[in-house]
Formats: C-alpha cells, sequence, structure tokens
C-alpha cells in the first residue's frame, strides 16, 4: 500500500513539473492591429510583452509576430491611440483594435487601396522566394518543368507561414472594400430617406456579400437598398410598442 501511494505521489509530482513546464512553452504569437471600427491597419503600432520584457513593431499591413506563452500579457500602444493590455490564453492570431484619442494625431497607414497594399506586400514576400502565397501547387513536384525547392520552402518556411496568414487577412479586408465602396452611407442616403439613427442598424442587417456587390450595376445596389429599407421599416412598425 505504502508504494502505491510512493508511487502516485511521484506520478502527481511529474504532472505538476510537466503542466508547469508547458506554460512555460514560449511560441510566435501572430497577430492585427486595426482601427477600431474600420478595416485600417496600424502601422508601426508598439506591441510589448511585459512579462518577457520585449517587443515589436507593426508592418505596413498592422502584422506582428512576438515570443510569448500562455499567460504573458501584451500592451499594444501606437501615437494617436489609446493603449490596449491583452491576455494570452493560447497561442490562436490576435485580432487588436485601438481607439483613436484624435484625428490629428493618427498613426501613420497606408494611404493607399487594399488591392495596392496588397501588391506591395506580395512583391516583398516575392523576393523571398513566395510566389504561390505560401500555397503551392503540386504540379512544382513534378519531377521535369517542376521545381520541389520551391514548393518545400513555400510549405514549409517561416515566409511561407506567414505569407498564408496575411492572405488570410487580406482576403477579408479586401471583402470589406469592395463592399464599403457601393453599400455606404452616402449611397444609403442617396436613395432612401433613412434617419441617421437607423443608418447603423440598417447596414448591420442587410450588409451584402462581397460575391453579390461585384456582380451589381448601380441599378441593382439602388435597388436593393429600397427593397431592403422598405423591409427594415415594415419590420421596425410591427415590432413597435
Amino acid at each position: 500500500m505504502k508504494e502505491v501511494k510512493k508511487q502516485f505521489c511521484v506520478l502527481w509530482c511529474f504532472l505538476l513539473l510537466a503542466s508547469a513546464t508547458v506554460a512555460q512553452v514560449s511560441k510566435p504569437v501572430i497577430g492585427v492591429v486595426f482601427r477600431k471600427g474600420t478595416s485600417t491597419r496600424v502601422y508601426n503600432a508598439t506591441v510589448y510583452n511585459e512579462n518577457k520584457r520585449i517587443s515589436v513593431s507593426s508592418d505596413h499591413f498592422g502584422l506582428f509576430s512576438i515570443m510569448a506563452s500562455v499567460g504573458d500579457t501584451l500592451i499594444i500602444e501606437a501615437e494617436g491611440y489609446t493603449g490596449q493590455k491583452v491576455p494570452v490564453r493560447n497561442f490562436k492570431d490576435i485580432l487588436v483594435y485601438l481607439t483613436g484619442t484624435n484625428l490629428l494625431a493618427e498613426v501613420k497607414v497606408t494611404a493607399t487601396t487594399p488591392r495596392q497594399n496588397l501588391k506591395e506586400v506580395e512583391e516583398e514576400f516575392r523576393k523571398k522566394g513566395i510566389y504561390y502565397g505560401g500555397k503551392p501547387p503540386l504540379g512544382l513536384l513534378l519531377p521535369f518543368g517542376g521545381s520541389p525547392l520551391t514548393f518545400f520552402h513555400e510549405l514549409l518556411s517561416k515566409d511561407g507561414k506567414r505569407a498564408r496568414r496575411f492572405n488570410k487577412y487580406a482576403k477579408a479586408e479586401l471583402e470589406y472594400y469592395d463592399i464599403s465602396a457601393r453599400f455606404n452611407d452616402a449611397n444609403i442616403r442617396k436613395t432612401v430617406n433613412i434617419k441617421d439613427e437607423e443608418l447603423e442598424e440598417f447596414k448591420k442587417r442587410y450588409w451584402p456579400s462581397a460575391e453579390l456587390v461585384r456582380g451589381w450595376n448601380d441599378f441593382d445596389l439602388f435597388d436593393y437598398i429600397k427593397r431592403s429599407y422598405k423591409e427594415f421599416t415594415a419590420n421596425r412598425s410591427t415590432t413597435a410598442p
């Protein structure tokens, strides 16, 4: 019996040691810094790990990568924005939204469109040997006419992994840009007599898909807004007390 208790104590101590070791594992944590309420990426924001006392800056597309362990706290700050503390609960990607303190002190962001930004960043990846966004075609493995080295570099390298993360965020931003370029406050107000207090709720309820917007001409856009607003006001009248 004593031997069993001894083995149990040894096993319990081993599990505690193992869990403590796992908790201290450090890995790169990837994140993106946005201006709150927009799809604008914040350039040159400082990301500081107060536990490990290391810091990095976000790049031209708002991306950053910093070593961290579960339980660490990241402090994200930028000129013209209110700083934010973000606890590291796991190693999943982090989305950070900073609130601007005033319009005159905004952090520098690229003045180009998301598509221009995308082309610029893709060009930077090409300089590092990433030509397929980190998702190389299987044809590169062919013995004749292929390029196995390129395939494995894109698939396994840090630059390849970073390119895949970048493309995931870039796709979402491009979709938002395409939609907001057509379905925006100005076009809605021009089409229907909407009240200011209704605008945000209306956009939230009837925000169209990027695929739908890309197939619209001006008539389709205005027709969608009119039909949607008619339904919106009808629903509000039936639910009003």
